[in-house]
C-alpha cells in the first residue's frame, strides 16, 4: 500500500457542469460505470455522488444543488495515506491534484481495492474481523420507497433481498433506486402490466433487484474479498458460513480498516520508569499488539503512556507496578496493574482456631502490564456498551415515528 496515488489514479477524468440535470448525470454515471462525478465551476473542483443524487426531488434538478467541495489528494501521496484522509473526510473518492492544485486525476475506493487485493498484510486478516453482522435486509415484495427509507435511516447503500422463504437471493443498491427514479423509462412498469398507474417508489424491489447474489465465505481474507469487489465491480458483498448469512462487507469497511491501521501507526507511546532495557523492548512489542485490541473500543487513540515502578520485597525479589494512561477523543482512561498482596484469614475448625495464609503472587513485568491494559479495555468496553445502548434506545424511538411516505408527483409513472 506504499504506491503513490498518481500510480493508480484514473487520469482520464470525466467532468460535468453545475447546471447538468440529475437525469443526465445519472445517465453519465451509468454509461461510464461511475459512482461519482467531478463538477468543475470556474477554477474550483466539486464532487457529486450517487448517494447525493438519492436526495434529489426532481429529474430536472441540477447537480449544483447537491454537489460539495471535496477533500483533494496530492499526486505523490501514498495510497494508504490517501485512504486514511478520504475516510476521515467522509469520502470514498478524491480528486487528485498536482503541485499547482490543478486537477489531474481521480482516485476511488475501486482503485484502493486493487491495492488491497495485493496487500500481504490483508491476506492474513480474516473477513469476519471487519464485517458488519446482522445486515439490513428487505423482502422481495416490499416497495422501492421502503428500500430507500431503510437506506436513509441506516445510512447504507445496499440491502440484501430475501425471497418469500427468507432466503437471500439478490441485492438492491442506492444506484438502482436513483436510476429507477431519475432515468427516463426504458421498460414497462408493474403498473402498465396490470393496467394501473403505480408510482415508481411504490413498485416492488423485485423490479430493480441484482441477481444472482455474489457472496464470500466467512473464512476468506480481507485481500480475497477486496479482489472480488474489484473484479466484480461491486461495492458490497454478503458473507456466508455454509448456507447461512452472517454479515456484509463493503468497500467502505475495508477503507475504514486501512484507516485504522494507519491510525494505529500514528499512536504516540511514552514509557516512563526505572527498568531494564529488555523489559522496555518487551513493553513496546506488547503495546504494538494491544493497541489494535484497544482500537476496537475506540475509533481513535491519541496517545498511550506507561508509568513503570520497580520495587523489591523484603526478600529482595523484584516486582513491578504499572500505571497505564490511554487518551481517546472522549476520555482519559487510567488503570493500574500491581502484585497481589499476601492475605491472612483466621477460621474456627471444630473448635480449633486455624490460620490460612494466601500465597503471595509476585507478578512479573509482563503480567502486570497486561493486567493494566486489560483493565483499560474493560473500562472502554463498558463505555462502548453504554453508547450502543443509548443508540439502540434512539433507534427504537425512530421506529415508533411515522414511516417514510412517498407522495407521487406528476413526473412519476
Amino acid at each position: 500500500m506504499k504506491e503513490q496515488v498518481i500510480d493508480i489514479a484514473t487520469k482520464d477524468v470525466v467532468t460535468v457542469s453545475p447546471d447538468t440535470p440529475i437525469s443526465k448525470a445519472v445517465g453519465t454515471m451509468e454509461n461510464k460505470k461511475f459512482h461519482n462525478l467531478i463538477v468543475e465551476k470556474d477554477d474550483d473542483i466539486y464532487l457529486v455522488t450517487m448517494h447525493d443524487l438519492l436526495l434529489g426531488n426532481s429529474v430536472h434538478q441540477q447537480v449544483e444543488d447537491l454537489m460539495f467541495r471535496p477533500f483533494c489528494v496530492k499526486m505523490n501521496t501514498q495510497v494508504i495515506d490517501a485512504a486514511f484522509e478520504m475516510i476521515n473526510s467522509g469520502q470514498r473518492v478524491a480528486p487528485v491534484i498536482d503541485e499547482n492544485d490543478k486537477l489531474i486525476g481521480i482516485i476511488t475506493d475501486y482503485d484502493v481495492m486493487k491495492c488491497a487485493a495485493e496487500s500481504e498484510l490483508l491476506k492474513d486478516v480474516k473477513i469476519d474481523k471487519i464485517m458488519t453482522k446482522s445486515p439490513v435486509t428487505i423482502d422481495i415484495d416490499e416497495s422501492i420507497g421502503k428500500a430507500r427509507s431503510l437506506m436513509m435511516k441506516y445510512n447504507i447503500g445496499r440491502l440484501i433481498v430475501l425471497d418469500m422463504d427468507g432466503k437471500p437471493i439478490g441485492m438492491v443498491t442506492e444506484d438502482d433506486i436513483v436510476k429507477k427514479v431519475f432515468k427516463p423509462k426504458t421498460k414497462m412498469t408493474v403498473g402498465e402490466l396490470t393496467g394501473n398507474k403505480v408510482p415508481r417508489m411504490a413498485q416492488p424491489v423485485s423490479m430493480i433487484i441484482n441477481k444472482p447474489l455474489i457472496t464470500a465465505n466467512i473464512g476468506d481474507s480481507v485481500a480475497e474479498v477486496a479482489e472480488i469487489l474489484e473484479q466484480q465491480d461491486i461495492r458490497g458483498i454478503p458473507i456466508f458460513k455454509n448456507d447461512t448469512l452472517r454479515g456484509i462487507v463493503t468497500r467502505l469497511d475495508i477503507l475504514k480498516y486501512l484507516r485504522d491501521l494507519r491510525a494505529e501507526s500514528m499512536v504516540e507511546v511514552e514509557i516512563q520508569g526505572d527498568f531494564d532495557e529488555d523489559q522496555r523492548e518487551l513493553a513496546e512489542r506488547i503495546l504494538f499488539n494491544e493497541i489494535k485490541k484497544i482500537a476496537i473500543y475506540s475509533k481513535k487513540i491519541h496517545w498511550i503512556k506507561l508509568a513503570v515502578k520497580k520495587e523489591r520485597d523484603k526478600g529482595g525479589v523484584p516486582n513491578y507496578s504499572v500505571k497505564t494512561y490511554v487518551k481517546t477523543p472522549r476520555k482519559l482512561y487510567v488503570a493500574e496493574g500491581k502484585p497481589k498482596l499476601s492475605s491472612t484469614k483466621r477460621i474456627d475448625w471444630d473448635g480449633e482456631e486455624m490460620e490460612l495464609v494466601a500465597e503471595k503472587q509476585r507478578w512479573d513485568f509482563i503480567e502486570v502490564l497486561k493486567d493494566a491494559l486489560d483493565s483499560v479495555k474493560k473500562q472502554m468496553n463498558i463505555d462502548k456498551e453504554k453508547r450502543q445502548s443509548k443508540a439502540l434506545n434512539i433507534g427504537k424511538k425512530e421506529i415508533m415515528a411515522e414511516e417514510f411516505s412517498e407522495t407521487p408527483t406528476e413526473n412519476e409513472e
